[in-house]
């Protein structure tokens, strides 16, 4: 498949990363450093401006299958993807951040000649607000319409969860699985014999019904009441808006004086506190101790970090923070920060979802570990066998749709022709997965 992406920061490095192995893939940016990031991959690299309709051609925009602008530049984005229509490219995405562009997390443009633009930091806002429904969530991603749930969370010592793999999901609720285990920043997929340990973060597939059933099999009936948010911007500025409509008790807290008066105008219930959220005076006084998750998210590493240190110090219950730098994940989760968000990696899943086949696609920290949603198609060679048997090492079966009801694959179990099959597996074996639901 020929790839083409425009923007070589973050975003586009992750795709290019993720994509060169198996297909061509060329890469624009007009910054000579973020060009030279991508010397060791086997990509075509271009520099110069990807909305210069005569620099696309010569990218080989004609023949491209998907194109993919992911600059921090809207504008340009939003031209690359149509001078990209024009052209006769299908699947066009374009990264989007101006409000006045989009509303909603992900939206259709196809009008204009873009399939989708994405929204980073609208989708992290939805998705860190999802991570409420009990203390211990930090991840709350609906699946096919909402009908399977992937979840993560953090292992406490009140958990009934002692023993191996094998001997806790006898105990789990109906329709759960537990698909991967984070331990340390270190995402793997479990074997049986496995154990579970305190502070462990585990990931599980599951029927929306069964949540309730798990909340209650975790002593954990009580929802998070009260949030502090630091940094403003757009994904504080929408995750305070969220979390108003799940009628929790909101602070926000932001250094400059001018969006705090914009944001105050348009956030009825959440009070808006002028300053800088590593102050541990305000920090203090504004009860960060007592908050039941805090939220760092402004717009540097370094500051989302400290202030994340600073509230665990001082005992907030769950922290969640932005991580620009995609390769800070890990940092961020071994320090003791719960959960580190990248807003590139949510664009980079579009991307990776429209190339791998599957329905959808979401990674796992930042070692790569991906959700994919497969459809078994007339003839494909895993229809009529057992899935569990025939996926490959460092890969596993997790939940069914089949006409549209979720349901768990065992060992036995064998795809129908339509299933929608959700796999976990390791990035460098999703094309030999992919290959056992085509014809």
């Amino acid at each position: 498949m020929r790839i083409l992406i425009s923007g070589a920061g973050e975003v586009g490095f992750l795709i290019a990363s993720e994509l060169h192995m198996d297909h061509d893939v060329t890469v624009i940016d007009k910054d000579p450093a973020a060009c030279a990031r991508l010397q060791d991959m086997d990509v075509k690299v271009l520099q110069g401006n990807s909305a210069n309709a005569r620099l696309l051609i010569a990218a080989g925009i004609e023949k491209a299958d998907i194109v993919a602008a992911v600059t921090g530049n809207d504008e340009v984005n939003v031209i690359t993807c149509i001078i990209a229509s024009h052209f006769g490219v299908n699947h066009t995405m374009a990264r989007v951040s101006n409000p006045e562009y989009i509303d909603r997390p992900v939206q259709d443009r196809k009008e204009i000649g873009i399939s989708y633009m994405v929204s980073p930091e609208l989708v992290m806002a939805e998705d860190l607000a999802r991570s409420l429904y009990f203390p211990s969530m930090l991840l709350d991603r609906e699946l096919a319409g909402g009908k399977i749930e992937l979840i993560e969370f953090k292992v406490t010592k009140e958990m009934p969860l002692q023993g191996t793999i094998d001997e806790v999901k006898a105990n789990l609720p109906d329709n759960c699985k537990i698909m991967a285990i984070n331990r340390m920043g270190d995402v793997s997929i479990p074997s049986k014999d496995d154990r579970i340990m305190f502070n462990d973060h585990l990931f599980l597939l599951c029927d929306p019904k069964s949540l309730p059933e798990l909340r209650r099999m975790l002593h954990e009936e009580s929802r998070p009441h009260k949030a502090l948010i630091v940094g403003g911007g757009m994904v504080g500025f929408y995750l305070a808006r969220q979390l108003e409509k799940m009628g929790l008790d909101v602070k926000l807290i932001e250094l400059n004086t001018e969006r705090c008066r914009e944001i105050a105008d348009k956030l009825s219930s959440t009070m808006i506190l002028n300053g800088d959220g590593t102050d541990i005076s305000l920090m203090r006084e504004e009860g960060a101790e007592y908050m039941d998750v805090v939220f760092a998210v402004t717009g540097l590493d370094e500051k989302n970090l400290l202030c994340s240190l600073l509230a665990k110090q001082l005992g907030a219950k769950k922290i969640l923070s932005r991580v620009n730098r995609y390769d800070y994940i890990k940092l961020f989760e071994l320090v003791g920060v719960d959960r580190a968000v990248s807003p590139g990696q949510v664009t980079a899943d579009a991307v990776l979802q429209r190339v791998s086949g599957g329905e959808e696609v979401i990674t796992l920290s930042d070692e790569r570990m991906e959700l994919v949603d497969f459809i078994a198609k007339a003839k494909a060679k895993v229809i009529g066998k057992s899935i569990s048997k025939e996926l490959p090492k460092d890969s596993m079966v997790g939940m069914i749709l089949r006409d549209g009801k979720p349901m768990m694959a065992d060992d036995n179990f064998k795809v129908h022709e339509g299933d929608r099959v959700f796999v976990m597996s390791m990035p460098e074996v999703v094309s030999k997965v992919k290959k056992l639901f085509t014809s």
